[in-house]
């Protein structure tokens, strides 16, 4: 349901709750609610999930052990968990930073559009 500026700034629009709202794969865009699920906060179709490669346990836990003879010789190094709670804090840094960018690009571009 989509929804035009005019009539999102219409007071008497009543807009529907994200519950109610259909899940759609973030990557595809199926709406096929047999095929998607809630993944970490983000809708995937099966189809999709497939092709994230996610790991299987016995690679985390190679990953794991590698991380633990890493440590034998520098004690002070992170463990495997350490590692990757930092990759997530730091990507998720990241991408706010360069949505804040583009968003600032959007919001001048439409500025701009209005002096034309």
């Amino acid at each position: 349901m989509f929804l035009s500026s005019h009539e999102l700034n219409s007071p008497l629009v009543i807009l529907p709750k994200l519950s109610e709202l259909p899940m759609r794969c973030f990557s595809c865009g199926s709406t096929n609610q047999s095929q998607i699920k809630n993944l970490y906060g983000y809708d995937v179709c099966d189809s999709c999930e497939q092709t994230l490669n996610l790991y299987k346990d016995h690679t985390i836990r190679k990953h794991i052990a590698s991380y633990e003879k890493k440590r034998e010789a520098v004690p002070e190094g992170p463990t495997y968990a350490q590692e990757v709670d930092y990759r997530v804090e730091v990507m998720e840094e990241v991408y706010i930073r360069r949505r804040l960018k583009l968003l600032h690009i959007q919001s001048r571009l439409k500025e701009l559009g209005k002096e034309d």
